[in-house]
């Protein structure tokens, strides 16, 4: 069922399917909690990382939405186009809906209908489909909003020159999404660039805090994105593992930081330690050999 074998969710922190005993409640889903160190008492910021679904696991991954989500709920999806042709479509192309669950996996009977209201695609190559899930038994259906980012190659270079629509796929998921509701992000493995954007997107709350103000003055002590990475590590495996991808939030939060405090780092002046990994670090060593 799972597109990559060597990827799984922690056995104590997954998402698990409520569905009868001895059944299988089994879905490449973790759930992942990101508390704000500036603000601890706003509420945390709340994501389920899932792994691409296959045609096994479609049935599954909408019973996950219907379970762990209330109307409106977001789904994040992070591939290229070469991606999405090579990969499974899990909600309808047209007007025609779907019929989940046709087989009755679980004996239990639930039941659900997809459909596609409208897709649009903005300047920056993002998709945004509106979808209508109406589970068996409820009244009205559930409203889900779907965003295919689609100019992050893992295995390329990200280019900042996109990093704005990126930022905004961010700002109009979390406003489409139910408070109430993780947003649920994936890419094809559900770790590398889907750990990155949960990631970026909670350090610019902080940066929206007010809480990395000071972070272009020489000092030591706790490194943001380090603290954010290791965090994500203990939630999920093979979160940020590639060296590109830890190096790449630096890069991007030095330029939201410039872009919105209005400094531009002088060339050769030294970096703070905000900005700058530690070399000797257990967890650089780990991502370089990755």
């Amino acid at each position: 069922m799972d597109r990559y074998d060597d990827i799984r969710p922690f056995a104590q922190n997954r998402v698990k399917l409520q569905v009868p005993e001895n059944t299988s409640d089994y879905v490449n889903a973790s759930p992942i909690i990101l508390t704000s160190p500036s603000h601890p008492s706003q509420p945390p910021l709340r994501y389920i990382a899932m792994k691409e679904p296959t045609r096994a696991s479609i049935d599954h991954v909408w019973r996950m939405v219907a379970e762990q989500t209330s109307s409106p709920a977001v789904i994040v999806q992070i591939s290229t186009m070469v991606e999405v042709t090579m990969s499974t479509l899990y909600f309808p192309e047209n007007e025609e809906p779907w019929n989940l669950n046709k087989s009755n996996l679980w004996g239990d009977d639930w039941k659900a209908k997809l459909s596609v209201i409208s897709s649009e695609i903005d300047n920056g190559g993002t998709e945004k489909s509106k979808l209508l899930l109406h589970v068996h038994g409820e009244e009205e259906p559930r409203v889900v909003w779907h965003y295919l980012y689609t100019r992050w190659d893992t295995y390329s270079p990200y280019s900042l020159d996109h990093l704005g629509g990126l930022v905004e796929v961010m700002k109009s998921s979390w406003q489409h999404n139910s408070p109430s509701n993780p947003r649920i992000i994936h890419c094809d493995d559900g770790s590398g660039r889907t750990s990155v954007f949960i990631a970026l997107d909670h350090l610019i709350r902080e940066l929206n805090f007010g809480a990395l103000a000071s972070y272009n003055l020489p000092q030591e002590g706790d490194d943001p994105v380090y603290n954010t990475v290791e965090i994500l590590y203990q939630q999920r495996q093979n979160m940020v593992h590639r060296q590109a991808h830890y190096l790449l939030l630096y890069e991007a939060m030095k330029k939201l930081w410039h872009d919105k405090y209005g400094v531009v780092a002088e060339e050769g002046s030294g970096e703070s330690a905000a900005w700058r990994r530690e070399e000797s670090s257990p967890r650089e060593q780990c991502i370089d050999g990755a």
